[in-house]
């Protein structure tokens, strides 16, 4: 993966590989239908969901206590691949949890102040990918500046685990006329929305993939594991590209995205029940 990695704000839940009872990853799945539009992100999801080799080299960083339990951090040449994963502390139904990726993405702004704007714009089935889709816009505030992008998300539940894998959204795969209708939401968006002063103004992403994985849990019901790359332009400048792969900067945005999930996931829950 030559081009540079960077994780998404919405950085809560990466597809990291459990532990054998040595230490070392272990695959997350035998086999795995991932389809996408992009051949690399097809080509990453797929390795980082059932090759555990693909993460042998990663910085690992275990924790108690916390909604998630470890963090890994894969080197490249220029960055990392960074992953999140654990089982929010208490016992969460599964498609609780699967529906809170697909489609409670909007509620981040209200609870982590690195989600500026999440809006849905659509949703359908893909045709080509085979797989239930929501489209969505998201902006997120790095502090020196905010990246924007639009996604697609597609799910598919196979026996006890989902898979909800994302990719950049392009014309080609939103058609002519829902694209301009997203181009047109998204500069009603930004142009609605209050920014503060940023160094390096609004910036697109380049591109975006990765995916989800929601499986049972070993000490609570759940478990969801995520992994996200994102990658800047040339055009964003030397501060983008590198304050971005700080170590410090990758844990915080996946540890902040973790949390705001599960809090989304413990209000939908305690819905569910009444």
């Amino acid at each position: 993966m030559p081009r540079l990695l960077f994780t998404s704000l919405l950085t809560a839940l990466l597809l990291a590989p459990a532990l054998a009872s040595d230490g070392a990853p272990t695959a997350l799945a035998e086999s795995a239908e991932i389809d996408c539009y992009s051949d690399e992100a097809e080509e990453v999801c797929e390795a980082a969901l059932t090759q555990a080799s693909y993460w042998t080299d990663a910085e690992l960083k275990t924790y108690s206590g916390k909604e998630y339990d470890e963090i890994r951090l894969k080197p490249t040449e220029d960055g990392f691949v960074p992953m999140i994963a654990g089982e929010g502390g208490m016992d969460f139904d599964h498609d609780i949890v699967a529906e809170v990726v697909f489609r409670n993405q909007d509620k981040l702004p209200s609870k982590m102040s690195g989600a500026k704007s999440v809006e849905y714009l659509g949703s359908g089935f893909d045709d080509k990918i085979g797989a239930e889709y929501t489209d969505a816009y998201f902006m997120l505030d790095l502090t020196l500046f905010y990246a924007t992008f639009k996604q697609r998300m597609y799910k598919r539940k196979d026996g006890d685990t989902t898979v909800l894998w994302f990719e950049q959204l392009t014309p080609e795969m939103a058609g002519p006329d829902k694209w301009a209708a997203y181009e047109k939401r998204q500069q009603e968006i930004e142009e609605g929305l209050s920014l503060r002063w940023a160094f390096g103004s609004v910036l697109r992403l380049a591109d975006i993939y990765g995916m989800f994985v929601v499986t049972k849990g070993s000490q609570q019901t759940t478990r969801i594991t995520f992994v996200s790359k994102m990658e800047f332009g040339d055009d964003a400048g030397f501060i983008a590209q590198a304050g971005s792969q700080m170590r410090g900067v990758l844990r915080a945005g996946l540890k902040s995205g973790f949390v705001a999930c599960v809090e989304i996931a413990k209000e939908n829950q305690e819905k569910a029940k009444k």
